[in-house]
């Protein structure tokens, strides 16, 4: 059996990656497999059997700390997510007992997932879940319901049934992609000018073979023959929007000159240029289970969608694709916003505003001006209280004065009352119209508009 072996730095700064490579060359001596999470942060798979676990992370810690003089924290468990959160206070989980670790932990550890938003955790909170046990312990369709299918998979992970394997399925040579320059790359620059076409022929050579992966192995080969590997986790669902940063950190690292492990300036990365590129798949996927990251699987018309996302991003650039996201507000127009696609779905927010429009919001929104008119043609008004003035009996909009056949309401609303330049009060009325179709309307200023239509 391969358990997980987790190490962080908890005081590592993110933008720091280049000075991260030689904490890895570190954990070469140590490890024949580093997978790199982010930077401070790294993964080894170690046999349950191999050894003692305490002693090879105490090896593990002096060989780090004495080489940075930075903290190191170790986690062991049989699944990755336990592992991560076992490394944030040195832990070693039993064999078999992923489960029992993680049942106390509290709600806020979803967030390791990454398929949780912290106003979840909260929501979660004070509706007394407080733990990851007490979580698990909900019933699956409950928590699909309430908080999607990305909450429904931290719970299975926080359960200890869905696991990512550090060494799954390995590529065939075939796969691996090699440039060989003309000149040498001697900047990060111009190998990074390399790696770009080199990126592209690896993720078509995948597709082609309906393939992604979870990982790649950058390898550099310089002109004294000196050769350099190191494998970087990728989300198999957004290959192409991780893999051309990956390659930089890791060329960032390798040719901008740090100190190695026996305290001598990295000749490779200060003096060699590179002659040769290599990227090799590992991890390797079929794409109706692609379209997963860390944890998920997706059906094939999404990753065929989020392909497609990709594609777009790789020609207009990571800013240029913006998907909707949930927003705070009440009205549908405020509940809704944009954002770049980030290669995975946007979790919901955890509920919405007090006073904000209940589920089902109109499918689209609308602008235009209407009247609301009582039996008598007369139009309706509402007064402070949140009183209609007579009962609605037509819409006229258009041309048009439809009969009304059922109506709800009216809600008044009273927003930001402390800014006078950004106070508004308004009422919402639902309406049904006989020809079928149905309406929310608003009254602002004595005058109604259409808020937005219902299918």
């Amino acid at each position: 059996m391969t358990r997980t072996v987790v190490a962080r730095l908890p005081d590592w700064r993110d933008e720091d990656q280049a000075a991260f490579e030689p904490v890895l060359d570190a954990l070469d001596l140590l490890t024949p497999y580093v997978e790199v999470l982010r930077p401070g942060c790294a993964a080894m798979p170690l046999r349950s059997l191999a050894g003692d676990e305490a002693e090879f992370c105490e090896r593990l810690i002096d060989t780090v700390t004495g080489l940075t003089g930075l903290d190191c924290l170790t986690g062991v468990a049989d699944g990755l997510f336990a592992a991560i959160l076992a490394a944030g206070s040195g832990r070693i989980v039993p064999v078999g007992r992923d489960a029992e670790f993680l049942a106390p932990r509290d709600i806020a550890d979803l967030r390791a997932t990454g398929l949780i938003e912290p106003e979840d955790c909260e929501t979660l909170r004070h509706l007394g879940i407080g733990t990851l046990g007490a979580f698990c312990s909900l019933p699956a369709a409950a928590v699909a319901e309430r908080f999607g299918a990305s909450a429904r998979r931290a719970q299975a992970i926080a359960a200890g049934q869905l696991a990512r394997p550090l060494a799954p399925r390995q590529a065939e040579p075939e796969l691996t992609v090699t440039t060989e320059a003309e000149e040498p790359y001697e900047t990060v620059e111009q190998a990074l000018f390399a790696a770009r076409p080199l990126s592209e022929r690896l993720l078509k050579g995948l597709a082609d073979r309906n393939l992604t992966c979870a990982r790649v192995t950058v390898t550099a080969r310089t002109v004294r023959g000196l050769t350099r590997s190191r494998t970087w986790q990728l989300d198999p669902a957004a290959p192409s929007a991780e893999l051309a940063r990956r390659v930089r950190w890791q060329l960032e690292g390798w040719m901008s000159g740090h100190v190695d492990a026996c305290g001598d300036v990295n000749s490779q990365s200060a003096a060699d240029a590179i002659a040769e590129l290599e990227l090799a798949p590992s991890g390797l996927l079929g794409l109706i289970e692609a379209g997963r990251g860390l944890w998920e699987v997706k059906d094939a018309a999404t990753t065929r969608a989020e392909a497609a996302l990709r594609h777009t991003q790789g020609l207009l650039g990571p800013e240029a694709v913006l998907t909707v996201t949930d927003a705070d507000g009440r009205g549908p127009a405020e509940r809704h916003g944009l954002a770049p696609w980030r290669g995975e779905a946007v979790p919901p927010r955890s509920g919405p505003w007090p006073g904000s429009l209940p589920d089902p919001l109109p499918a689209r929104t609308g602008t235009e001006g209407v009247e609301v008119q009582d039996a008598t043609g007369q139009a309706l008004e509402v007064s402070a209280r949140g009183a209609l003035s007579a009962i609605p009996a037509f819409v006229a909009f258009g041309g048009e004065r439809v009969p009304i056949i059922a109506w709800a309401g009216p809600w008044p609303l009273d927003e930001r009352w402390w800014d006078e330049t950004a106070a508004r009060r308004y009422a919402r009325l639902q309406v049904h119209l006989a020809d079928g179709r149905a309406a929310l309307l608003h009254l602002e200023h004595r005058r109604w508009k259409v808020g937005g239509w219902y299918d």
